[in-house]
């Protein structure tokens, strides 16, 4: 049994400076539309392919939920494993479309869809609502509890690089009951994010996709307006202020950073769709769409600001923190 008296004695260590920051909530209420829907492809929405190339800058991991043997290493004999898809390592659709969507709320007038924080008072307003024929800009995207988004990712599948084993911190769960932490004067402080920054390094054994490590992006949308689309390119990173979007386990010991490259954007023309039973998609120039999310009133000048810095790469002369914070 541990000597509690000796715990209690024990020196303590100061608590390092946190990790992530917030991205404050608008002032007023979401934007809410009716969504298009799926019954077939409108001549006024836009709907196509987004390829591109994801090149890590930190190791990435997101954990497949097994503990891996490893017979040959004594000192890390089980190893919490990173997912695969038919044996290759894998970033998974989900995670991707956890990520992106997460951006996405944070910079346009949407709603706070996944939170165990009271919203209450000034914030009440932003409480995910369940009446799907007027939604949020990010539900549109990507889907609400009884309506389909019209963006879907698939799985990015590593192309160069390879995996190995790596040591991070014990981490520690969130603590929304942190009043302090969260909570600045009976308001949420915002959307968390985690920043980038210099890796620390533990006794935790992960495998992991080496930095520089390049995986594939695919992404789908379908009857998108000019704005919608343009905002979903915006929270991919590309548009200035540029970031680099954060997935992944380990996000507080720096893990997880991600820029998206070799961006192409094709359209599906519509007429042609019906008309051809093998059209193909054509190349498009994306700075349009970019505009027209600002002119659609999609994106939040001072919340895209304020992700922007946390998000901001490079940031190695920022440590993370390898113990309490």
């Amino acid at each position: 049994m541990r000597n509690r008296q000796f715990d209690r004695d024990r020196p303590r260590q100061p608590a390092l400076p946190k990790p992530y920051g917030f991205v404050s909530l608008p002032d007023g209420r979401p934007q809410l539309s009716q969504p298009t829907g799926h019954e077939r492809y409108h001549k006024d929405r836009y709907t196509g392919t987004i390829t591109g190339t994801l090149i890590a800058h930190s190791d990435i991991h997101v954990a497949s939920g097994l503990l891996e043997r490893r017979t040959q290493d004594r000192k890390h004999p089980l190893v919490k494993a990173h997912m695969r898809s038919n044996g290759r390592p894998v970033i998974p659709a989900t995670s991707l479309k956890g990520c992106f969507r997460a951006i996405v709320e944070a910079i346009s007038p949407s709603a706070v869809h996944v939170t165990k924080a009271n919203l209450a008072g000034q914030d009440a307003s932003f409480k995910r609502q369940s009446n799907i024929k007027a939604i949020d800009p990010s539900a549109r995207l990507f889907g609400a509890q009884g309506y389909l988004g019209s963006v879907a990712f698939g799985d990015a599948v590593l192309e160069e690089g390879e995996t190995t084993v790596t040591t991070t911190p014990q981490l520690y769960s969130p603590r929304p009951d942190a009043y302090g932490a969260y909570y600045d004067g009976g308001r949420i402080k915002g959307r968390k994010f985690y920043q980038h920054g210099k890796r620390a390094e533990r006794s935790v054994p992960l495998e992991v996709c080496r930095s520089k490590s390049r995986f594939s992006l695919t992404i789908y949308f379908e009857n998108l307006t000019n704005g919608e689309l343009g905002l979903l390119l915006i929270a991919l990173g590309i548009a200035e202020p540029r970031f680099c979007p954060k997935l992944g386990g380990g996000k507080p010991a720096c893990l997880g950073t991600l820029e998206v490259h070799n961006l192409r954007l094709q359209l599906l023309h519509v007429k042609e769709s019906y008309a051809d039973f093998d059209s193909q998609a054509q190349a498009s120039n994306i700075e349009a769409f970019l505009a027209a999310s600002r002119e659609e009133n999609l994106v939040l000048s001072k919340q895209l600001e304020k992700l922007a810095t946390l998000l901001r790469w490079p940031n190695e002369e920022r440590e993370c923190p390898d113990r309490m914070y």
